[in-house]
């Protein structure tokens, strides 16, 4: 094990806080120097959880812990390498076992450590393979379900922006109707009250009627003046007169009925107010992107897929 002096530690992990990461080179500096003892004295005061985090005040005496995730690991490994270089293998393994627990997925770098510690952690984590493996499985439906409800959300964000886009194009204007106009014929009520068809029917009915009744009257009053000339066959005209008065008593009494019809139907469905909508120009939106995607998740057979730890 005296081949452990002078490693150091590969930086790859994410920026961690200032404080923490001073404290993690201190307790680093004697397993760099081979003095294992003192590093694992350093070390295990930085995962102490007795200890208060560090800060400007504790982080140069090393009287703290660390509240970084990595650097926790990365103290974890240096700890469990500097106990087997003291030959407390029990309390090593209870380090890696930790480490493994934690993260399934963690391998120390074949760079940085001497292959006795490489072969300790393969057999331990041989030794925990069911146990690790299920560690793994309820971290992956633990993270698609936090995936899952981010997403829900995400979608919730899209239809709630997308409805204030639509309200956004539109301005309504709400305008009262009026009981006097439902009493207009020519299906003005139905117009009012938004029945554009009734309001056809009654117009184009109500206008067909009325028409007959007047151009019936006119064809009355020129057969009336026919009455008592000389070349006209009183016969004849006594029967066209009769017909176009049929005609005119029938057409004005359904109009009249038809009428009487209309502006009761427009009291009855009277409508309160009418919304009209006039559309607006306003600038597109941008396209949001789902948000899931792929996650670490053991794969059948025992092994597991993802991104090992690197020390």
């Amino acid at each position: 094990m005296a081949g452990l002096a002078g490693l150091g530690v590969l930086a790859v992990a994410p920026p961690c806080f200032a404080d923490d990461q001073q404290a993690f080179e201190l307790a680093k500096n004697p397993f760099d120097a081979g003095q294992f003892a003192e590093a694992h004295a350093r070390l295990s005061a930085l995962l102490d959880p007795q200890l208060p985090p560090c800060d400007p005040s504790t982080s140069a005496t090393g009287r703290c812990r660390v509240a970084d995730p990595d650097l926790v690991e990365r103290a974890r490994a240096l700890d469990a390498a500097s106990l087997l270089a003291l030959k407390r293998d029990a309390e090593a393994d209870a380090q890696i076992a930790q480490i493994l627990r934690h993260n399934p997925l963690y391998a120390p770098n074949p760079a940085m450590f001497p292959q006795e510690v490489i072969d300790r952690f393969t057999n331990l984590k041989a030794g925990l393979r069911p146990e690790l493996e299920d560690i793994a499985r309820q971290k992956a439906r633990d993270e698609l379900g936090r995936r899952v409800a981010a997403q829900k959300v995400h979608d919730a964000d899209e239809r709630w922006i997308a409805e204030l886009q639509r309200l956004a194009a539109e301005e309504r204007r709400v305008e009262p109707n009026s009981r006097l106009i439902a009493m207009v014929p020519l299906g003005v009520g139905q117009f009012q009250n938004g029945d554009f068809r009734l309001g056809v029917a009654f117009a184009a009915g109500e206008a067909l009627l009325g028409g007959t009744a007047l151009i019936t009257v006119a064809i009355y009053n020129k057969l009336a003046v026919s009455q008592g000339l000389p070349h006209v066959n009183a016969t004849v005209l006594g029967h066209q007169i009769r017909t176009v008065v049929t005609v005119n008593q029938i057409s004005f009494v359904t109009w009249a009925v038809l009428t009487v019809t209309g502006v009761v139907q427009a009291q009855v469905g009277f409508v309160p107010e009418r919304i009209t909508v006039q559309k607006r120009t306003i600038p597109p939106r941008p396209t949001l992107a789902p948000i899931l995607t792929p996650i670490a998740a053991p794969i059948p057979g025992g092994a597991i897929v993802g991104l090992a730890g690197t020390f």
